[in-house]
């Protein structure tokens, strides 16, 4: 397992305030609060590339949303060639080429569904995805998430390592890579850094339950409400049990990382 090390705070985390303050000029302070959790994820995103094997050559973030976690990687890997790939780069997404300059790192970045990535078998050095497979989940099911994660394989070089970050439990997320010829060298989880009170929390479960309506792409507009409804009213459950047992709400979490190394290619 690699050491966890830390970011210098003189170097990343001004890097880190500066790109959240960019994200959030114009809001309200509420907003800001809310909307600036995207830059850095509470801590977890320096804490992940932390554990991170060294990135050199070819390296994709898949699912990469705004591109937050690619820029992160690049503030930590400047020698990388990275690519951000994507479904879509329209409506917030659009955003992620501005972001990636506002934080000085290039990054070459496709459109493409990620059940099918544009790349030829075992061109890639290392790969990654941070909190994206729960986005192909609340669209595709599933079957979505397990096609993405045998793509985003297939892609590896032997060697490569994947590494992948979400709220799934352990055994899910290494059930995701169970007959695939990968061994996991690396598991861990990190709370965010995230305290929120009343005001706060029903800001960002308003926010949150529009984003996961958006992410199920469903074009009825009842059964979208329908769907926003039943996001909220569960959001909005957990968000009083956690403000009623501890007093404050972290929006997500723990994320969970699991990183595994594709086995060499059989010969003969």
């Amino acid at each position: 397992m690699r050491a966890e090390t830390n970011f210098p705070r003189t170097t990343v985390t001004p890097r880190e305030e500066r790109l959240r303050e960019w994200f959030t000029e114009g809001l309200d302070p509420l907003q800001k609060v809310v909307d600036g959790l995207d830059i850095g994820w509470g801590g977890v995103q320096r804490w992940a590339t932390a554990r991170m094997e060294p990135v050199e050559g070819l390296h994709l973030d898949f699912a990469c949303g705004y591109a937050t976690f690619l820029a992160q990687v690049g503030w930590r890997f400047p020698s990388a060639q990275l690519v951000g790939l994507n479904i879509d780069f329209a409506g917030p997404h659009a955003l992620a080429r501005s972001l990636l300059s506002e934080a000085g790192v290039t990054a070459a970045l496709v459109q493409a569904d990620a059940r099918r990535m544009p790349f030829a078998d075992g061109s890639l050095g290392s790969a990654s995805c941070f909190l994206g497979l729960q986005d192909v989940e609340i669209g595709f099911g599933g079957e979505g998430v397990q096609a993405v994660v045998v793509e985003a394989v297939r892609v590896l070089c032997p060697g490569g390592v994947l590494t992948l970050l979400d709220e799934f439990p352990f055994d899910r997320l290494e059930a995701l890579l169970e007959g695939l010829p990968v061994r996991v060298k690396d598991r861990a989880e990190r709370v965010l850094d995230v305290r929120w009170d009343r005001q706060a929390a029903e800001q960002a479960v308003a926010l949150y339950a529009e984003g996961w309506t958006a992410q199920a792409r469903v074009e009825d507009g009842a059964e979208r409400r329908q769907i926003g409804c039943q996001a909220h009213r569960r959001m909005a459950a957990e968000m009083e049990r956690q403000l009623d047992t501890q007093g404050y709400y972290v929006p997500f979490g723990p994320v969970r990382m699991v990183a595994a190394i594709k086995s060499p290619a059989k010969i003969g």
